[in-house]
């Protein structure tokens, strides 16, 4: 491998170009004590050289109360719009 093939290598370190994104998903997690619990929205995204990557938008209502249920659902969303954007932008 010479200097141009080691560039290109390292080029690709840099490059996190989405190719897919899937819409936010309501990920749950059942309890003993509390039951079925929403535990936040997940967005999974494909990059062209570093595969899947899943993105957790945590709802912590009932723990600390600083992210709402809604606001998480928001941030899943304006997250999932902006990877859209950036793959059809091209």
């Amino acid at each position: 491998m010479g200097l141009r093939g080691i560039v290109n290598d390292v080029k690709t370190w840099f490059d996190w170009t989405p190719v897919a994104v899937s819409a936010p998903v309501e990920v749950y997690r059942d309890y003993r004590d509390k039951g079925h619990v929403l535990l936040g929205y997940e967005v999974t995204v494909n990059y062209k050289y570093h595969g899947e990557r899943k993105y957790l938008f945590a709802d912590d209502e009932e723990k600390l109360c600083m992210v709402t249920r809604a606001k998480a659902r928001k941030m899943a969303f304006d997250f999932y719009r902006e990877k859209q954007q950036k793959i059809k932008g091209r």
